[in-house]
């Protein structure tokens, strides 16, 4: 049976593992060192079965209003079965109950290699998209890949209380 919980510490060789399992997606190794070091000091969550780490995700705050998932990952052998969106909704769950408005996401948008290869964002994308997060823009921060920003909203977006000029 799949339990999602906090993630801790503790959960960072684990975390690790699953990393390793997707080369296509963890292959850079400065990201790898960085998604490291976020399992070990960001808040997450991490989905366990049969006392396994299966996945995770990472966020850290960005604004008053918006938290990222910073990092999210499921083993190879367990993608397209349900995990990714487990661990995605408890997130966005706690954020919405720490009173944030948008959660943030990002991923690559595509290669900045001149002749184009095999897309394997694409699937992750699509992803996103189906657990609500909108495309937003694309930005040109990392060093192999254009980076895409995605938002979802965490509830009701109203107006937020004006402050005298």
């Amino acid at each position: 049976m799949l339990d999602i919980r906090d993630l801790t510490p503790g959960d960072g060789l684990a975390c690790d593992a699953v990393m390793r399992t997707l080369p296509d997606w963890f292959g850079y190794e400065p990201g790898l060192e960085d998604c490291a070091r976020a399992v070990r000091t960001q808040a997450g969550r991490v989905a366990v079965d049969d006392g396994e780490v299966v996945g995770f995700a990472t966020w850290e705050r960005r604004t008053g209003d918006s938290a990222e998932i910073t990092w999210a990952a499921v083993r190879k052998d367990r993608r397209n079965s349900g995990v990714g969106t487990s661990i995605v909704e408890a997130v966005c769950e706690d954020l919405r109950a720490q009173g944030f408005r948008l959660a943030l996401a990002m991923t690559s948008a595509r290669s900045k290699d001149v002749v184009p290869t095999h897309d394997a964002y694409e699937e992750t994308r699509a992803f996103w998209r189906a657990r609500g997060f909108l495309f937003v823009t694309e930005l040109n921060i990392w060093e192999t890949d254009f980076a895409l920003l995605m938002v979802r909203p965490l509830g009701p977006i109203a107006p937020a209380p004006q402050t005298p000029a």
